[in-house]
């Protein structure tokens, strides 16, 4: 590591983080920007980077060309970057902390119950008291039309409490993902060998020949790959902007399968067999995959929808949402709860030995200095998240449950990108439906409600770009390319994050108060407060008093009320993993990955499975008739084909962003250049 690839680095990371929420709220067409763990805004930017800047700096002078260790450490700061931009963070802050504040002006019923009254003022925006000028001003514009808003103008002062508050929970949690990132890398890359997928698309682009040029450009079954999908997007493209050009499907038309089969076709999932789409790089990445992962992956939506079919068919409730929960989410929480479960026991004496060595601060045995030390720091900022929590009203004890929930949850996620490619994977559970579960919403009462949904939307918030899996890949990306120091890889991660969080809040704040509130992407957090409302009627209707704000976390747990559609979805989900775990650890013919539980039910599984399907097909053939000495022969072409529908996003992208700048109009149908 340098410090030139550091400070570059850390400017890319501030750029995306405070950047790339303003253009993806502000700037027509830019949506898709950051887009899941594959964000081809960051990938194209790397193959642009490689194929041609960096051999221009080289030929202008050979210092000025930057290393392949040096552009993984500046690819890793732009993907924490990433986490900051959008769905992992920025998505829904500011306005989550002034919404509900406007809402309740207009909502009797939250009138009625007196809701707003149970949220803890430090976490709303002017202690949760209502003022035209600060909420108004901020959904309709403070400044004068044509004048940039300045600075100053900023009700700051309303606003200083909550982006405290918010800000040091959003830190710590983000922090205490780079650590679990830097405590499982040597487990995960070393000792399990996990394939790291996206990982490799960057690695292979960064390996160098004795020239210092990208081995794999030499390889002319990679350009071949590469050839195909650029030309079928920039093909399509073209047909954006003239309509009576030619244009490429990737897409199959069955929709007569929702005349033939009109109930199954109204199943959750099952839209998808009806114009199942052809995503080139989810080809490439099947093909990297092991095959047992690729056959999951493929299978995984087919089952989903003949279980959920025959269950609908039984009248079962499968009705559910991250707030409150449902069988199907908690089925799912079950299932990623066996997953850690598996994760923890496999690496259990490595685990175990860092454990140890960062509680007694003895001499590391069978582990590392920087794992041990990140452990250290994960512990001292989940204790601080749970007394900043605790200061706020909610129980110590339930505080480090919702904690270790949500850090269940990205763990989990990391592990499966890390191994299976789950580029861009909502799970459908959250900590607040979790704990519905649980305990009953009576049992919590309406401030830890609050508490928790306001957690899951401004600390937890959309898992598809969640930090840890950014972290691993980047630190994969580093480590195989020569950059062995995983601990000073982690701390300038660190410090990369820290400055883009310091910088993209305030921007954010004044853009909302410049612009009138962007408002039309992502869920606006009602929800909320309807569920505490909900929970206060309940109490009322069953004569039982209110759960008291003072009340300890320990009454509530004599209190707890578990659901049992909470039992029994967490049982199968827990059980249904550690089986199919079993199986295939101890049976190599075995052909199906716990995968299969995991995406089950989810968009991601529906959406790419015939993708993987063609890949592991691909794979499987070439494994029978050509064996491995063929599969690697192949295998440049299949990662040609991720490289060149990720440059061919690039270029749309790139493409929309010049239109825009010079025209002040978004290009015609750029929602069609999203990849995903």
């Amino acid at each position: 590591m340098t410090k030139r690839s550091a400070l570059v680095g850390i400017l890319v990371a501030v750029l995306l983080g405070a950047w790339g929420q303003y253009a993806g709220k502000y700037i027509p067409g830019s949506w898709g920007l950051i887009r899941g763990h594959l964000p081809v805004s960051v990938f194209g930017a790397l193959i642009f980077f490689v194929m041609a800047v960096n051999p221009l700096l080289r030929r202008i002078r050979a210092s000025f060309a930057f290393a392949p260790g040096e552009i993984a450490i500046v690819m890793g700061l732009a993907l924490v970057g990433c986490g900051i931009a959008d769905a992992g963070m920025m998505r829904y802050f500011p306005r989550q902390l002034v919404t509900p504040i406007r809402q309740e002006q207009i909502r009797p019923g939250w009138q009625e119950t007196g809701v707003l009254a149970h949220t803890p003022p430090s976490m709303l925006a002017n202690n949760g008291q209502y003022d035209e000028e600060i909420i108004e001003g901020f959904f309709s514009a403070a400044g004068e039309p044509d004048r940039i808003l300045p600075f100053r103008d900023v009700p700051w002062q309303a606003w200083r409490k909550p982006l405290t508050f918010w800000g040091a929970l959003i830190a710590l949690f983000m922090l205490a993902n780079i650590c679990m990132g830097v405590v499982v890398h040597r487990q995960w890359a070393d000792k399990e060998r996990l394939r790291y997928p996206l990982a490799e698309i960057a690695t292979t682009l960064l390996r160098a020949d004795a020239d210092g040029k990208p081995a794999v450009f030499r390889n002319r079954i990679f350009w071949i790959g590469l050839a195909v999908p650029f030309a079928i997007r920039m093909i399509n493209y073209l047909n954006n902007w003239f309509p009576n050009s030619v244009e490429i499907p990737l897409s199959f038309d069955f929709s007569a399968l929702r005349d033939a089969f009109p109930e199954l076709m109204s199943t959750p999932g099952a839209s998808h067999f009806a114009s199942p789409r052809i995503y080139p790089a989810v080809i490439g990445l099947a093909f990297l995959l092991a095959s047992d992962i690729g056959l999951s992956l493929s299978l995984a939506n087919v089952l989903s929808v003949a279980v959920l079919f025959a269950m609908m068919g039984f009248g079962a409730d499968l009705s559910g949402s991250t707030m409150q929960g449902g069988y199907l989410p908690w089925q799912t929480f079950g299932a990623y709860l066996g997953m850690a479960f598996i994760a923890i026991y496999v690496g259990r004496r490595y685990y175990w030995q860092t454990l140890k060595s960062a509680v007694t601060f003895s001499a590391p045995q069978e582990t590392h200095a920087s794992s041990v030390w990140a452990l250290r720091l994960f512990l001292l900022f989940a204790i601080l998240s749970v007394a900043i929590l605790t200061a706020a009203g909610m129980d110590w004890s339930l505080a480090a449950l919702v904690w270790g929930v949500m850090a269940l949850l990205v763990f989990v996620c990391a592990r499966m990108n890390a191994e299976c490619a789950t580029f861009i994977l909502e799970p459908g559970w959250a900590a607040p439906g979790i704990l519905i579960g649980l305990f009953g919403m009576t049992s919590l009462g309406p401030r830890i409600i609050i508490i928790l949904g306001m957690l899951m939307y401004l600390v937890q918030v959309e898992v598809i770009e969640s930090m840890m899996p950014y972290v691993v890949n980047g630190l994969k990306m580093s480590a195989d390319v020569g950059e062995r120091k995983i601990g000073k890889t982690g701390m300038v991660f660190g410090a990369g994050l820290l400055l883009a969080i310091a910088i993209a809040i305030p921007t954010a704040l004044w853009a909302d108060y410049h612009h009138p509130a962007a408002v039309r992407r992502g869920a606006d957090g009602i929800n909320i407060w309807d569920t505490a409302s909900r929970s206060i009627t309940e109490a009322n209707l069953a004569g039982e008093p209110v759960a008291s704000e003072r009340e300890t976390g320990f009454a509530r747990w004599r209190r707890m009320r578990p659901d049992r559609r909470f039992l029994a979805g967490v049982a199968i989900g827990f059980s249904a993993l550690i089986v199919l775990s079993i199986l295939r650890l101890r049976f190599a013919w075995w052909p199906l990955h716990p995968i299969i539980v995991l995406v089950f039910g989810t968009w991601f599984a529906a959406r790419f499975g015939f993708s993987f399907f063609l890949g592991w097909a691909i794979k499987i053939a070439v494994m029978k008739y050509g064996g491995g000495q063929k599969f690697t022969q192949v295998k440049p072409a299949m990662i040609g084909l991720i490289v060149g529908d990720l440059a061919g996003g690039f270029v749309m992208m790139a493409g929309n962003g010049l239109y825009y700048a010079f025209s002040g109009s978004p290009a015609p149908q750029f929602w069609r250049t999203v990849l995903w």
